[in-house]
């Protein structure tokens, strides 16, 4: 009798762990290999996690800009050349849509404001994203928002050059 509960407990455990594995086939990173899949709007993504297939970008010139808000947006320019991140030109636009003057953020007070250093930060921001080949880098603090954004608008026109 003990050898049937043994029995039937070891089936228990071994379809259990059947039914919890995937199929997925782990790469030699040690990451899963996914199947891309196109979205609605056509662009390439990562099928687990909506992502741009940075694999496989077209070259070109890209721009696109973050979510608008009160104070205006982000907007990014990426340049593409053999499938790479080559070039990358991060602007902050005013509530018109039109460049701000960088010269009046380079993080001293201005007329009783602080505004953040996004003169250097814009630089920073677009070198640490070419470096990584990706739009997904660390914020710089101080700008956090502005960062958000241009993540953001990177992202879109990744997801133009994925199309």
């Amino acid at each position: 009798m003990k050898k049937y509960i043994c029995l039937v407990i070891i089936m228990g455990m071994l379809f259990s762990l059947i039914g919890c594995s995937n199929n997925n086939k782990t790469n030699n990173q040690g990451g899963t290999d996914v199947t891309d899949t196109t979205d609605n709007g056509g662009t390439t993504t990562d099928n687990t996690t909506g992502e741009p297939d940075l694999a496989n970008l077209k070259d070109g010139e890209y721009t696109a800009q973050g979510d608008k808000r009160e104070q205006g947006s982000e907007e990014a320019t990426v340049v593409i050349d053999g499938g790479k991140i080559t070039d990358i030109t991060l602007r902050r636009l005013d509530k018109q849509g039109n460049e701000v003057d960088y010269d009046k953020w380079t993080g001293e007070e201005i007329d009783g404001k602080t505004y953040p250093n996004l003169k250097q930060y814009r630089i920073d921001m677009a070198n640490k994203m070419i470096e990584a080949q990706s739009y997904d880098v660390d914020t710089i603090a101080g700008a956090t928002q502005s960062c958000e954004s241009w993540k953001l608008a990177v992202k879109r026109a990744l997801e133009q050059a994925a199309q």
